[in-house]
């Protein structure tokens, strides 16, 4: 094993001790404070990544366990709708991705653009849009988009490392994660935060988190993309023969039967997901079925059941699912509250401000959670037991929680940077070029929520 790899753990068992044998804070319970040891081991070991996310997960339920916590608290997150709302769509994604129908999608939307740097960074957009769709994976809308860019940039004679080249990789690493935040499922964040509402029965309508968010997104992303031309400026301009798309996209020839099928799966999906106000029915019970006919189809495979999907991601996210609800259940988030709550109320008199506070701690958080999963109950559930839905309604509340979720200053805080690094051999940009794109992204997020007001008011939402 690396030696770094060993300082991480070294850090987190070290960290947990402390948690332990500290004087247990006021207002937090003995059996509470070994829950937050356990927690804090475990967000130190994804933090350093000193093991397997997935491992790392399994590991803190057997902790928990281990302290008291009962085992179907522990492994609730498994038996939850959202995780198998995520399970069954996260099959989606393979599909489209098997079948090459997300491969045709981006193509054919880059033959409808120029071949100008506005032009491509429009159609980085509109793909990362419509793979959102149907691939709430941001990890393979990523692994879609980054090889395409990346080809998109070779071709085109763009240096490595240039200005260019930064703009264009870094936008379609953005587009292919930003997009989904619009949708309940365009990302995993809409289910996990699905089940954080759940630990406190507050009802989740799919049309109506479209309905907040989808403004706010599209606003953000367009942002980004007149923004970001303006940090960091091309040496050059370019002017493309759009040949690249068209040329890619006849040698994928004509539509197959398997790429239909799996259009059709996902097109009745969302439209099952927005008609649940009419049908009353489980969400997940549309992705069970249409695993069912993918499956019938063949064009998903046996060996597809097991490789198909990130068994790492759904260990890890069935893990965390079930920690906000140990969170809950021994009021962890309550003792948090006597921190958090003094400064709610303070800003309680101006909604905007606490918003932008929100926005502002939780990029802050992500420094120390590379996930944003503990980050997003623990800044969300005191406030909103502060500021009550008449004033801030929940769905309100998280946005900028949800806006926020992907800054990347450094390569630990955002896997999908990570990978496009990984992807492209270090070569797409640089550290400093992330950087300046980075800061965009987070000052953005702030003018973004600044204009969300005024749309969330206008609706009457506010």
């Amino acid at each position: 094993m690396n030696p770094s790899r060993w300082i991480g753990i070294a850090v987190a068992v070290a960290l947990a001790l402390v948690i332990v044998f500290l004087p247990t804070p006021a207002g937090l319970g003995a059996a509470a404070q070994s829950v937050l040891a356990v927690a804090a081991l475990a967000i130190a070991l994804w933090l350093f990544q000193s093991m397997n996310n997935g491992v790392a997960s399994v590991l803190m339920m057997g902790l928990m366990v281990t302290v008291g916590v009962q085992p179907q608290l522990v492994l609730s997150g498994f038996s939850s709708p959202q995780f198998w709302i995520l399970l069954c769509v996260l099959y989606y994604g393979c599909a489209m991705q098997r079948t090459g129908l997300a491969e045709r999608l981006s193509y054919y939307v880059l033959t409808l653009f120029p071949g100008t740097y506005p032009g491509i960074l429009a159609a980085l957009f509109v793909i990362g849009s419509l793979l959102a769709l149907g691939i709430p994976s941001m990890t393979v809308r990523t692994a879609i988009m980054v090889p395409i860019a990346w080809a998109l940039v070779q071709s085109l004679g763009i240096a490595p490392r240039s200005r260019g080249c930064a703009l264009i990789m870094l936008t379609a690493i953005e587009m292919a994660v930003i997009p989904g935040t619009a949708l309940l499922y365009g990302s995993l964040f809409g289910p996990f935060v699905e089940s954080v509402f759940q630990t406190r029965q507050i009802p989740m309508v799919f049309l109506e988190y479209a309905r907040v968010m989808a403004v706010p997104t599209l606003l953000l992303c367009g942002l980004v993309l007149v923004v970001n031309p303006l940090v960091l400026r091309p040496e050059k301009r370019l002017e493309a023969s759009p040949s690249f798309a068209r040329d890619r996209l006849k040698a994928l020839g004509p539509v197959s039967r398997a790429e239909w099928v799996t259009a059709a799966v996902v097109v009745l999906s969302i439209v099952f997901w927005a008609s649940d106000r009419v049908h009353h029915m489980p969400s997940f019970l549309a992705g069970m079925f249409g695993m069912a006919v993918l499956a019938l189809a063949g064009i998903l495979r046996d060996e597809d059941i097991g490789g198909g999907v990130s068994w790492t991601m759904l260990l890890f996210l069935g893990g965390i699912f079930g920690l906000a609800n140990i969170i809950q259940e021994y009021r962890i988030t309550d003792w948090l509250t006597g921190y958090i709550v003094p400064v709610a109320e303070a800003l309680a008199g101006s909604p905007l401000v606490v918003l932008l506070v929100a926005a502002l701690a939780f990029l802050l958080l992500r420094f120390f959670d590379p996930t944003g999963f503990i980050a997003i109950p623990v800044l969300f559930l005191p406030v909103a037991e502060v500021i009550g839905a008449d004033v801030i309604p929940p769905l309100v509340l998280v946005a900028p929680l949800l806006l926020a979720t992907s800054p990347f200053w450094l390569s630990h805080q955002n896997f999908w940077v990570a990978m496009g690094e990984g992807m492209t051999s270090g070569q797409a940009f640089s550290a400093g070029q992330r950087a300046r794109l980075a800061s965009v992204y987070g000052v953005m997020v702030l003018v973004a929520l600044v204009l969300s007001f005024g749309y969330w008011k206008l609706i009457g939402v506010l």
